[in-house]
């Protein structure tokens, strides 16, 4: 069996689905017909779900409620982390609130710039934190609260997150309760993780996207 190449999958994956979303660009096809941009999530434990891409692109209509209040209840400047193709970093530059798009994937900072956010970062939290760059709020959407990773890794998180911020400034996250499910095959993973150690709810996995993975790592 070949295993597939490490590379930037969150990022081609993203590049996709703004040629889907606009036209322009290459697209998977099968038997030259364009197909659906579709993001492939693998758990350690063999588990594959799949996530149709356009939601990254996703205008604020078609948001949850929480999510457009929250948006509109925030002032700048915000670090938008893990921001992605930018969805909420656009929705708080057109109200005229400073924002700055930070993510680790080089090409969701490309999608964000094409789509015209003004101020990306390609960083981790822990290295802008040397920027000297300061905010007022944080925003983890998209169920980005995951990207604490584990009991091990949040208080660091947390800590560059201080270091970012201005004096009373807000954190907005928003996350799964991975624990509001009766699935057996869920279950089984999170008395799994429990028995290793972790918390039940900690998943470990890797992005899939044509022949490309990224390598594993946890989410919260």
């Amino acid at each position: 069996m070949v295993e597939p190449e490490l590379g930037d999958v969150f990022g081609c994956v993203l590049r996709a689905a703004l040629a889907e979303h606009s036209g322009v660009g290459p697209r998977p096809t099968v038997a030259g017909v364009p197909r659906a941009v579709v993001e492939i999530l693998e758990r350690d434990d063999g588990f594959v779900a799949g996530n149709a891409a356009a939601r990254y692109l996703a205008p604020a209509s078609l948001w949850w409620g929480c999510e457009r209040q929250a948006v509109a209840d925030l002032g700048g400047p915000v670090l938008d982390i893990g921001a992605g193709a930018g969805r909420i970093a656009l929705a708080l530059q057109e109200r005229g609130v400073p924002v700055t798009a930070l993510d680790i994937s080089p090409g969701a900072i490309e999608v964000c710039r094409a789509r015209g956010v003004l101020d990306t970062v390609c960083s981790t939290v822990d290295n802008h934190v040397h920027s000297g760059r300061r905010y007022h709020a944080f925003a983890l959407f998209g169920n980005n609260v995951g990207l604490l990773e584990s009991r091990e890794r949040a208080p660091g998180f947390l800590a560059a997150l201080a270091a970012l911020a201005r004096p009373g400034a807000r954190l907005v996250a928003q996350g799964t309760d991975p624990y509001a499910t009766a699935d057996p095959l869920h279950l089984a993973y999170h008395e799994r993780n429990r028995a290793r150690g972790r918390m039940g709810g900690q998943l470990r996995l890797r992005l899939r996207y044509l022949n490309l993975a990224t390598a594993w790592f946890d989410y919260l």
